[in-house]
C-alpha cells in the first residue's frame, strides 16, 4: 500500500500527534485540533497531560513542501544523488532526512535498502560520509576536485 504524500508529525511534551493524507484534509483537521486533543484528553482521563498542551501555530511546523521536488525514480541511487545534488543536499543530511525526502517525493525504499545504497555510493566516491556525535552518519554528495 502506498503511504500518503503528505505527512506531519507533532510532538508538544509528552503528546505525538501523527496526521498523513492529501494536503487538504491534513490542514483542515489542523483547524480541529482543540476538538481533537479535548476527546483524547477526556478518553484517557488526562489531567496530567492538560498540562503539556501548548498552542502550535502554523509557522512553527516542519512542511514535507520544504523537501526539494525530483522526478520519479525506480533507482534507490538516482534519486539520493537527485536530493543532494539539490540546494536542500547542500547541508549534510542524516538517513532519515534522506528517507523523509524521498517519501514526499512518493519514492519509498525500506531503510535497509536505503542505507545499503548510501554505503555503496560512498564506497564508489559518489558521497561522502562522516559521523556526528547527535545527528549519527551526515551524507553530501563527493565534490571533487577541479569541479
Amino acid at each position: 500500500m502506498e503511504k500518503p504524500p503528505f505527512h506531519l508529525r507533532i510532538k508538544i511534551g509528552e503528546i505525538e500527534v501523527e496526521l498523513s493524507g492529501q494536503k487538504k484534509e491534513v490542514l483542515d483537521t489542523l483547524n480541529e485540533i482543540d476538538e481533537i486533543v479535548t476527546k483524547i484528553n477526556t478518553a484517557f482521563n488526562g489531567e496530567k497531560t492538560k498540562k503539556h498542551i501548548k498552542t502550535v501555530e502554523a509557522k512553527d511546523l516542519v512542511s514535507p513542501l520544504n523537501f526539494p521536488k525530483i522526478g520519479r525514480t525506480t533507482q534507490c541511487g538516482e534519486a539520493v544523488q537527485a536530493l543532494l545534488s539539490s540546494d536542500w543536499g547542500k547541508t549534510p543530511r542524516t538517513i532519515g532526512e534522506l528517507r523523509e525526502a524521498m517519501e514526499a517525493n512518493a519514492i519509498f525504499f525500506p531503510k535497509t535498502t536505503l542505507s545499503g545504497v548510501l554505503v555503496w555510493l560512498v564506497k564508489k566516491g559518489q558521497l561522502r560520509r562522516w559521523k556526528d556525535k547527535k545527528r549519527g552518519y551526515l551524507y553530501v554528495i563527493n565534490e571533487l576536485e577541479g569541479e
